[in-house]
C-alpha cells in the first residue's frame, strides 16, 4: 500500500511509526504478522505507486498487476522492493488508536539502501491528478 503518515519516533532503539486507516486490508495485515516493510520509492516506482495507492489488496494482486520487482527481507516475511531507494524492515512493538487510523510502531531490524537513487514524495492532488516530486 502506499502511505504518506511515517516518520522516525526514536533514535535508540530504532523506531518507525506510520498511521494507517483502520479499515485498511495493510492495517488487518500488519496486525496479524506482527511486522511490516516500509519501501521509499522514487521516480522508477511512480507508475507502480498510482496502482498502489489506488487498488485495496484483498481485491487485487498489486504484486503480480504491476509486476514490480521483489527480493526477500532479512529478518521479516514481508518483501523488499528491489528499485526502492530505500527499504526499512521493521517488528511491531506499539499500536496507538488515533480516531479513524492506528499508529503502528515498529523496530527497524535492517535497513537497505540503493545508492544514488533519489526520494519521491507525494505532493497531493492537483487538478484530481496525484502530484509527485523527486528530492
Amino acid at each position: 500500500m502506499v502511505a504518506g503518515w511515517i516518520t522516525r519516533c526514536s533514535s535508540e532503539p530504532p523506531l518507525l511509526a506510520v498511521a494507517l486507516w483502520k479499515g485498511g486490508y495493510t492495517h488487518r495485515l500488519i496486525r496479524q504478522s506482527k511486522e511490516f516493510v516500509i519501501a521509499v520509492p522514487n521516480k522508477g516506482l511512480e507508475k507502480d505507486l498510482l496502482l498502489f495507492g489506488s487498488t485495496h489488496g484483498d481485491k487485487v494482486d498489486k504484486f503480480r498487476e504491476t509486476g514490480i520487482e521483489t527480493i526477500p527481507a532479512k529478518h521479516v516475511r514481508s518483501p523488499l522492493l528491489k528499485k526502492a531507494t530505500a527499504n526499512l524492515e521493521c517488528a511491531l512493538v506499539k499500536e496507538v488508536d488515533s480516531g479513524d487510523h492506528i499508529i503502528f510502531i515498529g523496530k527497524i531490524l535492517a535497513a537497505h539502501c540503493n545508492s544514488g537513487k533519489k526520494v519521491l514524495m507525494n505532493m497531493g492532488k492537483k487538478n484530481g491528478k496525484r502530484q509527485f516530486k523527486e528530492f
